[in-house]
């Protein structure tokens, strides 16, 4: 081949390459991260890239649908939009691993919520007690013809008589004695923090009413003779020599302050009721299929019997005894301490709601659990060694659960201590 021809190719090939070369474009800093992020290098590697590149990575919104599109996480996310907005890096002091920011998921800006409290003052809580009937049992017998709970019938008209009235919360706590029994076992150190707790947060209450009937049909006092009717006989059928009936119920009281233990109030509510014999058929009102039987106590037709009158008056006599009293009850802001129960998404839910005390807008310190002291002995748990890491609002509440948002240093997770905080 003629060489003038051959130095023509070869100059020819060469042109081309360099063509070539120059039409490949270049691998820019943010391909690079895109492709550690297709290659699912670690988090903590990519963001450090990200902050490394520094004003020099180029950013825009368009990149940041391709890098999610690629399945980059929320921190790369973040990180790149710092980038773009041309926010500082991290400082060098902050390991690499950690998060630009705290995930949005269970993190949120609590100054941004506005939280509107219940309106209207706090009624003051009073937990009853089911009344004692064990020193009248053998008259409530033979007025029934068999055993029956009086003590949770008047409970129960109690508690409604207190609802209409609408001066007090009102808490059922069938078992506060065993409660309070397990409390005096630690009477020096009620307020340990662990599994045992104050009485008042127990039972969620300001106040406690205690309650024993005394007198049940019949005033011993007064000359009778016969007692009330069972069967054929009728309800009331005092066979007094008179030809009146009186019938009396007399219930024995302590309230009781929930937190101190104090006794606020002693005294008895009596109620009578005196009439002619008015043939009243008890069986209508007895279930006599065995054992403790069930009045309706509430009903209409025991309110129209004699016994039944005067049970009434006993009662609103014991509600007025509590009204008379209410100023002496101390309303507190209970000292509440609960444990996360659940985390959804930016939903923190706590073991306590209403019957605790817990309200709308409270505000808790969220505590991460180091260590629990336990005694060597028994192994209970009293005491904790505990790490603050963030802060709960409350933005709903119901009986026996509170849900609000979390801001914090760290994810709040189940069984993290929560303590109220006191304005």
């Amino acid at each position: 081949m003629n060489p003038l021809v051959r130095t023509f190719l070869a100059l020819a090939m060469s042109g081309l390459l360099l063509l070539g070369q120059a039409s490949k474009p270049a691998v820019g800093p943010l391909d690079k991260i895109l492709k550690m992020v297709t290659l699912k290098l670690p988090d903590a590697s990519v963001v450090s890239s990200i902050q490394a590149a520094g004003p020099s990575l180029r950013v825009t919104p368009d990149d940041l649908i391709r890098f999610k599109e690629a399945g980059a996480s929320d921190n790369v996310i973040v990180a790149l939009s710092n980038a773009m907005s041309g926010a500082a890096p991290a400082a060098k002091s902050v390991p690499a691993a950690a998060p630009a920011t705290a995930p949005a998921t269970w993190n949120t800006n609590l100054s941004t919520i506005v939280c509107d409290a219940p309106a209207g003052d706090r009624k003051r809580v009073v937990a009853v007690d089911e009344f004692d009937y064990g020193t009248v049992q053998s008259q409530v017998a033979a007025i029934f013809g068999t055993q029956v709970d009086i003590g949770k019938g008047i409970l129960a008209m109690f508690t409604k008589r207190l609802a209409e009235q609408g001066k007090f919360r009102v808490v059922e706590r069938a078992n506060i004695k065993k409660v309070m029994a397990e409390q005096d076992l630690g009477a020096s150190n009620r307020v340990k923090q662990g599994t045992q707790s104050r009485l008042g947060r127990i039972t969620g209450a300001d106040a406690i009413l205690m309650g024993t009937i005394v007198t049940f049909g019949r005033d011993d006092k007064r000359k009778t003779i016969g007692g009330f009717g069972v069967g054929p006989r009728v309800l009331g059928g005092l066979k007094i020599k008179t030809g009146e009936d009186k019938a009396v119920v007399v219930i024995s009281f302590r309230l009781v302050d929930a937190e101190t233990s104090e006794v606020i109030a002693t005294g008895e509510a009596r109620g009578e009721s005196t009439r002619k014999q008015n043939g009243v058929d008890v069986g209508a009102l007895v279930n006599r299929g065995g054992g403790a039987a069930t009045v309706d106590m509430n009903s209409a037709n025991f309110g129209q019997t004699i016994i039944g009158e005067a049970t009434l008056e006993s009662v609103d006599k014991l509600a007025g005894e509590l009204n008379a009293n209410e100023g002496k009850i101390a309303m507190r802001s209970l000292d509440i301490e609960s444990r996360i129960a659940e985390v959804v998404g930016a939903q923190i839910y706590l073991a306590s709601g209403a019957t605790e005390g817990v309200r709308k807008c409270d505000r808790f310190e969220v505590h991460k659990i180091v260590k629990e002291v336990k005694d060597p002995v028994t192994k209970d748990v009293i005491d904790m060694v505990t790490e603050k890491v963030g802060e709960l609002l409350v933005t709903e509440v119901r009986d026996r659960v509170a849900i609000g948002a979390y801001n914090g240093a760290v994810k709040p997770e189940v069984g993290y201590l929560a303590k109220k905080v006191q304005k």
